[in-house]
Formats: C-alpha cells, structure tokens, sequence
C-alpha cells in the first residue's frame, strides 16, 4: 500500500493528471468501459443482492454515466480562474482564485450501492485532476472483485486502483498519508475515519446516514404521499441511505394513510412479496437479523414475514410506535416503517430540532411555505416537499449530509469543488506601494485607516 500510494504521488507530481484534455480522456474511457461490461456488472450485483438487471443499470449505474458526461461538457468551464474583489488596502493588486487538485485521494465505498457510491466520487477525484484509490466495501464481495476486476486491468495503478479487502486492509490504508479522503457509510465507521484522518489532517468529506423523517400534514394528497413513501421506501429495499426511515402522521389520517401505503407496496410488489423481482434481498444474514431485531410483532400491521435462508424480510409497516422503541434507536437500513402519530404540528418540530441532523427530511403537505419553514428550523442534509430520495439524482445540486449525517457535498460541479483546492492568488505590481504598512507608525495613519474603514462600512450599508 506505501510502494502504491508513492506510485501515485510520483505519478501526480510529474503533471501528469493536470490536462483537461487527459482527464476528459480517462472519463471517456471509464463511461465506454462500464457500458461495455454491464452485463458483467448487473450479474454481480446480482448475486450480492438478487437484483434484477435493469435495476441495476437504473440505480447503479445511470447516475455514474450522467456524472461523467455532465463532467466532460462542463469541465473546462469549471476549472477556469475566477477573479475576486480585491479591498482598497491592496491597490492595485488584483486576485483570483484556481482551483487545483489535492493529489493522491482515497475513496472508501459502502455496500448498499456499491458501483453508484464509489464511483461518483470516484468520478468528481477523476475531474478534478486527482488519482485515486477505492477501497469498495467486502460486505458486496461480487461487487467488489468485478471493480477490481475492470479498474485494475484497464488503467494505470498510478492513476486508479482498486484495494480489495475487509476491515484489516481499510485500516492499514487509513493510517497512510492521503491528500484527501472521501468516505461513505455509517455513522459509527465515520467517526473511526474522522480519528485516523486527524494524525494526517487531510481535509475530510463524509457521505453518512441518519434517521429521515417524513411528516406527513393531514392536507396532503393522501394517494400520492402513499405512493410515493411506498416506492421511497422499497426502493434498494430500503438500504438507502436517503430512504424514508419512519412517519411522523397526523392522527387524524393515520390509519387512511396506513391501509393507502399498504395498498401501494402490494402494487409494487405484487401479490408474492417474496417472488417480485423488483424486491432486492437483505445484503447478508447480519443485517436480516439486526432489521428483524427491531420488529416487534405486536405493532406489525402491515407484512411481517421473513426467510432468513433467502434473507428475505417482508415490506412491513408497524404501528403504534413510542419515540422509546428499539427500532427508533437506530437506523433501520431495510424494508421497516414505523408510524408515529403526532397533534401539534409545532410540539413535533420543537422535538426535531433537538435530535441528531438526519441526512434527509421529508415533509407531505399543501402549504408550502410552511413546509419550507420547517425545513429551515429544522437541521438536515437536505430536504424533500411532497417527494422521497428523488433530489439525490440532480446533479446539478450540492448533495451531503450536516452534523452526525455528514459533512462536505459532491454531485456535479459541487463534488468537483469537494476534490479540488481553490487557491487563492494575489498580483501585485511595483509601480506603487502603500507607505501606511511601514513603521514607524504615526497617528494620522491611525486616522486614516479609521475614515477608509468607516467609508468602506457606510458603502457596504447603503
């Protein structure tokens, strides 16, 4: 890992990585291989997941062609200095800032979608003039070997490679030197990279997960919202992390709101859940057993049914849920929604404002601004009105999480930014020079700085 990641500096540091035109050449030919082994790729998330293939494509890999061609048609215009103000103080200087790449950066994917959330960033490093290194996750061994598999063989270990490997090989790579670090996962394994990274200090973006908690106002389209938290919530059969975790709804709706959900899934699913091939397994036994840890049959009123075999747990929606209950304790990472009844809107938010930032807040309402009021008040990571996961899609949006769910952003220009460092640099001509910066100093120049300081306030005032 040292004889690699030196391989990588020395490779970066001879510009090698630095031509627009080079980095639009390895996105090309990162898109044209993935297209032309998808077969090879849906066959492995397949046997990780039993996902059929054209989910695969759909949530794999539709979101890493958008990014590289959204890369490619914008990367020259992103990577452009741009000129700043420069203050009174510095005249006649003039500044700009480049944004440059950090250098060597590691890459850490998790499981639950384990093409898409390793190679977006994977991507934006690429853009951005970085190499990489992308540590997939073990948990989705298929996954992980076909990666290895492509990347290895078709670049450069220089510019990209692919570590394979469990805990042992994550660990060893974080106690190395990297320029940039980029992880995505839980919570818990976050705070573990936060500590490693501290004895190098390279700068940290963290995609984590969190608790999302839709609320749903006794105004909404109660058809649609059904809908829509129905396919929010199937959808990777709920290993998501931007999927709807639990309902905050109006008791005056509860129960219409329940029995409409419960009709959707069976639309979604069909009449044999565990037959549907829209439906993706639970990704090994450890997390069938955890998920169904949290199911407490008493509540169940929706589903229920398990195979642990096949690692197959039934859509299941559980009622008459306290804030108290095991399955609020964590987040759920599978096909479990729990219903919680609130009557005052506002006693609700008060109590949301005092819990961890979840990554994603969902609200179902009519009024619009007081959704958007809500969302404001209310931490999170971003936020959905009338609508589940879909804003993890647009590329054209900073994604990312805040407090305990993450830090920093990616998507498009935002994850280009992520991986870049923007330099700041100021000009500065001979022909002048402020006689005010040297001793001795006098008190006029005391007034002087106090009357171009209080004109530079009164402006900014005006």
């Amino acid at each position: 890992m040292k004889e690699l990641i030196a391989a990588q500096r020395t490779y970066f540091l001879a510009g090698h990585t630095r031509p627009i035109s080079d980095r639009k050449k390895i996105l090309r030919k990162l898109h044209n291989l993935l297209m032309e082994n998808e077969s090879m790729l849906t066959e492995a998330i397949y046997k990780d997941f039993r996902k059929p293939s054209m989910l695969t494509v759909e949530n794999e890999l539709s979101l890493p062609y958008g990014e590289i061609n959204n890369a490619i048609r914008n990367l020259k215009r992103w990577s452009r200095s741009r000129w700043r103000l420069t203050d009174l103080a510095n005249f006649p200087a003039r500044t700009r800032t480049n944004p440059v790449p950090y250098g060597v950066t590691l890459v850490i994917g998790p499981w639950n979608y384990p093409f898409m959330l390793s190679l977006v960033p994977m991507i934006s490093a690429l853009a951005a003039g970085n190499t990489v290194i992308l540590k997939p996750s073990e948990v989705t061994s298929h996954s992980s070997a076909v990666l290895a598999e492509l990347i290895n063989s078709n670049f450069p270990k220089e510019l990209i490679h692919v570590v394979e490997g469990g805990v042992g090989e994550t660990t060893e790579l974080l106690k190395l030197k990297f320029d940039k670090i980029f992880f995505t996962g839980s919570t818990q394994v976050g705070r573990i990279v936060m500590r490693a990274a501290a004895e190098q200090l390279p700068p940290v973006t963290l995609e984590l997960g969190g608790k999302n908690p839709v609320i749903v106002m006794p105004d909404c389209n109660l058809k649609r919202t059904a809908q829509r938290i129905a396919w929010g919530k199937l959808h990777n059969n709920g290993q998501a992390c931007v999927s709807p975790d639990h309902l905050y709804v109006h008791e005056s709706i509860k129960e219409q709101l329940i029995q409409e959900i419960g009709k959707q899934i069976d639309r979604i699913t069909g009449s044999d859940p565990k037959g549907s091939p829209l439906l993706p397994r639970m990704v090994n036994e450890r997390n069938f057993d955890r998920v169904m840890g949290l199911i407490d049959p008493e509540k169940v009123v929706v589903g229920g049914s398990s195979d642990r075999s096949e690692c197959y747990i039934e859509p299941t929606i559980m009622d008459r849920v306290s804030p108290d209950d095991p399955v609020m304790q964590e987040e759920i990472f599978g096909p479990l929604l729990p219903v919680l009844s609130y009557s005052n809107l506002e006693e609700l938010v008060e109590s949301l404002k005092l819990k961890e930032a979840p990554l994603v807040l969902y609200i179902f309402t009519r009024k619009r601004r007081l959704a958007e009021r809500i969302m404001k008040e209310v931490a999170s990571g971003g936020g959905m009105i009338n609508e589940v996961v879909m804003h993890f899609i647009n590329m054209n949006a900073p994604f990312g999480g805040v407090g305990a769910s993450g830090m920093g952003n990616y998507h498009g220009r935002a994850g280009f930014i992520d991986f870049s460092h923007h330099k700041t640099i100021m000009i500065k001509p001979m022909w002048f020079e402020l006689f005010l910066k040297y001793p001795p100093h006098r008190k006029i120049y005391l007034r002087i700085y106090r009357s171009v300081l209080g004109k530079s306030i009164k402006n900014f005032f005006r």
